[in-house]
């Protein structure tokens, strides 16, 4: 029997006993609807998450602090040592400077913290406020993006994160009035530092005038207030009593700028060798990745199990076939059919019940995605508009291009297997006993 033939007996005992397969195979559609809509809603909020982190992150920007061990105290902190010692190796300018000659690195920006009991004015407004020094010129070296103003800074100037007018308030007043809400742009605040000493408390006011304001970022620079690092330096000064010198005195942290997105993970390797912590967007989402495919695998093995229940009524509707059709078996092979052919006869049956059910189960399931986001996107569209956020959902269901050939592959495995045993029954069945077969 060549093969031709063999695909027209499979297609006509298919036709025969249509009505028996259509039912047999519905099992298989709900299971490959299961799996491919599973599967896709996962997609679709990986998407989702993915789009909204690397819309506000930039990939190539490695946040870099103090690490312990590794390193001992001599005056510029570069000497090894074993990584079982509890010494902080600082972050000082000779260390920002083996930074900045490692490969891939375009810039190096060190960060510096206001630790004072720091607090900030406008008028009769009064906020609580991070102040962080910063050795650059310009905060687009940070990849930020101004929403108003400039992002130049000179001293005595100050750049604000988006969220950091929320956080004035009014005291003794409350609702709408207790609110800041104009604009705080070319606006003076007044910045009030105290400190302790000989049980005494002394403060001091330092004026800032606000140049600029950061497009919102959904990060930590939302509410951060930039100030030059010498004027961060000359706060640290007063409140310490001591001259900040970083060629020993260790900066807050580094912003570490890599010039590609695929040499991140290299350079941040290399920092973490030095002995500091190296954090960067793009492990994060890496991690967040691996968890959707984990999530993923789940949520498919889910509907994997309703397929493999789908296989046992296969394999019942090829047994009982074999059984009512024993009588032609044996004629076949009077005629010259051998056990490998009957054997891919049932075999190539039971495949295109999965096949068919697969077929149906694909169209089903993109079907119901298409119209779970025709539903569902506007509604977060909706939502991010109120949020004012500026990454905007396109899709809860995502169906990947080879999810559907993966399920009708599965799907023909799975019809496969389940008419096995009953294809070797029938294979091994002598001419003679299945002739006289009533």
């Amino acid at each position: 029997m060549n093969f031709w033939d063999l695909v027209t007996f499979i297609g006509e005992n298919i036709r025969r006993q249509k009505g028996r397969v259509l039912l047999t195979s519905l099992g298989v559609v709900i299971g490959s609807a299961s799996i491919i809509l599973l599967v896709a809603l996962v997609g679709g909020l990986q998407q989702t998450a993915t789009a909204q982190f690397t819309g506000n992150k930039d990939l190539t920007k490695i946040e870099v602090s103090a690490g312990y061990g590794r390193f001992t105290g001599n005056s510029n902190g570069s000497n090894r040592t074993d990584s079982n010692t509890s010494t902080q190796q600082s972050i000082t300018d000779d260390i920002i400077a083996q930074f900045a000659e490692m490969k891939n690195v375009s810039v190096v920006i060190p960060l510096q913290s206001v630790q004072s009991g720091a607090s900030l004015t406008y008028r009769l407004y009064t906020a609580r406020a991070n102040i962080t020094g910063i050795g650059a010129e310009n905060l687009s070296d940070l990849g930020l993006v101004a929403d108003e103003g400039t992002l130049e800074l000179k001293h005595g100037q100050a750049v604000i994160g988006s969220k950091v007018p929320s956080n004035f308030y009014r005291q003794n007043y409350a609702g709408k009035r207790a609110s800041l809400t104009t604009s705080l742009l070319n606006k003076e605040l007044k910045l009030t530092l105290t400190k302790t000493s000989s049980g005494s408390a002394s403060r001091k006011i330092i004026t800032f005038k606000v140049t600029g304001i950061i497009k919102e970022t959904s990060s930590s620079s939302d509410y951060i207030v930039y100030i030059p690092m010498a004027d961060a330096d000359d706060i640290t000064c007063w409140t310490s009593g001591a001259k900040v010198d970083h060629s020993s005195d260790s900066y807050s942290s580094v912003v570490v700028q890599a010039k590609d997105t695929g040499s991140v993970t290299d350079i941040a390797a290399d920092i973490t060798d030095l002995g500091f912590q190296a954090q960067t967007p793009q492990s994060f989402l890496d991690n967040v990745n691996s968890l959707f495919v984990v999530l993923q695998l789940v949520f498919g093995g889910v509907g994997a199990i309703t397929l493999l229940v789908a296989a046992i009524g296969i394999a019942n509707t090829m047994t009982m076939a074999i059984l009512e059709r024993t009588k032609e078996i044996g004629l076949l092979k009077a005629l010259g059919a051998t056990n490998q052919d009957v054997l891919a006869l049932f075999l190539g049956e039971s495949t295109g019940i999965g096949l068919i059910g697969g077929i149906g189960g694909t169209a089903l399931g993109i079907i119901l995605g298409n119209i779970i986001n025709a539903i569902a996107v506007p509604y977060l569209q909706q939502q991010a508009a109120a949020q004012n956020s500026s990454n905007v959902p396109t899709s809860a269901v995502y169906i990947p291009f080879y999810l559907p050939v993966f399920v009708l592959l599965f799907s023909m495995l799975i019809g496969s297997i389940s008419g096995l045993y009953p294809s070797l029954r029938a294979a091994s069945l002598p001419p003679v006993i299945a002739l006289k077969h009533e």
